[in-house]
């Protein structure tokens, strides 16, 4: 339980949260929160690190961002120190969405740390904050991300067309950003009335698996940088940025419960709650390839040994992994793969897994041939308790019939990975860029991240 509470409810939640944010220090987090923050980034540099030579667009958005301005000293991960802050957020947190493989919050239905881990790193370099700081910085981000998030009810963001991990991050990153600097709460109010004009991001780019949605990560952590710059000027921002007539609420979602921002601020840490990803796809998509991966190895299943699959999920989820079912059927791209709940669920019964690598698969005969005997449909049971990400399972095999439901898929705070399993991950994404000498540098560095003087002992680490 920390120290800190909420200013008089009077006030209204947009200056609440600023003050809260701004007012986070590492004292007030619980051992376990520091332990879980240092997982987060663990994993995110992961990703990041992988992506910055995986990805059809990495090479893109690396030519985009150099020729925009690669006169600095922050570091580009997997490249080095050669950016300005803001474009080193855009390149970091563009990669670290990348591979659809960054962390979860289910309340938020929202990745909330591939927004505003790359911008606390990029401006935590060039101020030379400590490690514990920049820890205090990610929590205040992710309560102020997944309150925001959660409090937009998901369902009804998502039905307005937009990516929550865009909109609601941005205020997140804002105010990480504010926290690592010293910022004041006048100073943040103002970041979040300019983060109001800046909060974007569209599920258009699910027509045609567009890199929008990686776009997006890397355009929220910029701006966040930006919005705060501009505020640490002096610039005025829009007062009541999240509750006022015409703001963030009011124009993105209905029926708002607005006050959820505020109300369990310092009681319960959004960044406990986070879910880290073992597999690189949609997470509406992980409980039924648990569960696939589950009953094959279970029953030592061959996959010609079953006869159909039929995969239950919520309405959002469907949404996003399942419909329209002809284009699920036959992704062509690896945004295209990573929202086909056929295509996962395939690789899944033929192979007992879903890793990055997989999507050499695309295209496959075989996975064709195994995509005609799965179905996906909205499971009522399921969609009751949204925004659950749980899923049915049904596989017909020898005559016999084996259903599950899996409530909560493997990396949920109720079925965590390990210490041991997010270093897993980390040195399989990270052990295509570095050796293993310096993977392991990185893995120590992280795991005493409170007790480095500047987070640069870090950053130093992540170049080309």
């Amino acid at each position: 339980m920390t120290t800190l509470t909420a200013s008089p409810a009077q006030v209204f939640v947009t200056r609440r949260l600023a003050e809260y944010a701004v007012n986070l220090g590492f004292s007030d987090i619980p051992a376990a929160t520091v332990e879980k923050t240092k997982q987060a980034v663990l994993d995110l540099l992961g990703i990041a690190i992988r992506a910055s030579i995986a990805g059809e667009s990495s090479d893109v958005v690396r030519r985009v961002v150099d020729s925009l301005g690669s006169a600095g000293k922050t570091t580009g991960i997997g490249i080095g120190p050669r950016y300005q802050p803001h474009y080193a957020a855009l390149l970091n947190g563009t990669f670290a969405h990348t591979l659809d493989f960054d962390d979860t919050h289910e309340g938020g239905s929202i990745h909330p740390g591939a927004p505003l881990i790359p911008a606390v790193l990029a401006v935590a370099e060039e101020t030379g904050a400590a490690g514990a700081k920049v820890i205090a910085a990610i929590v205040a981000g992710y309560d102020a991300t997944v309150r925001i998030a959660e409090a937009a009810d998901p369902a009804a963001h998502y039905d307005r067309g937009f990516h929550p991990t865009a909109t609601c991050g941005t205020f997140g990153a804002t105010a990480a950003l504010a926290n690592v600097t010293n910022s004041s709460a006048d100073v943040l109010e103002n970041a979040f009335g300019i983060n109001g004009s800046q909060s974007s991001g569209s599920l258009q780019f699910l027509e045609n698996g567009a890199w929008n949605k990686r776009i997006h990560t890397g355009l929220t952590a910029h701006n966040a940088i930006l919005a705060l710059r501009f505020a640490q000027a002096g610039a005025i921002g829009a007062r009541y940025a999240l509750e006022g007539r015409s703001g963030f609420f009011r124009g993105y979602t209905d029926g708002a419960d607005v006050e959820h921002v505020v109300r369990t601020l310092g009681e319960r840490f959004a960044v406990d709650e986070t879910a880290f990803k073992p597999y690189p796809s949609c997470r509406y998509s992980h409980a039924a390839i648990d569960l696939i991966c589950e009953i094959v190895a279970e029953a030592k299943l061959k996959p010609d040994a079953v006869s159909a699959i039929r995969i239950g999920l919520p309405r959002k989820g469907m949404d996003l992994i399942g419909v329209p079912e002809d284009a699920k059927r036959s992704p062509h791209s690896i945004v295209d793969g990573q929202f086909s709940m056929f295509f996962l669920a395939a690789i899944a019964l033929l192979h007992g897994r879903m890793t990055w690598d997989d999507y050499k698969l695309l295209g496959n005969a075989e996975v064709a041939r195994t995509i005609e005997r799965i179905e996906v449909s909205l499971d009522p049971e399921i969609d009751a308790r949204f925004p659950t990400m749980a899923a049915s399972v049904e596989i017909d095999t020898n005559g016999a019939k084996i259903r599950r439901i899996n409530w909560t898929p493997k990396g949920e705070p109720d079925k965590p990975l390990t210490w041991a399993e997010v270093e897993a991950k980390f040195l399989s994404l990270a052990g295509a860029v570095y050796d293993d000498a310096h993977c392991a540098r990185i893995v120590k560095m992280v795991r005493s991240l409170e007790l480095l003087d500047e987070i640069g002992e870090l950053t130093t680490l992540l170049g080309g």
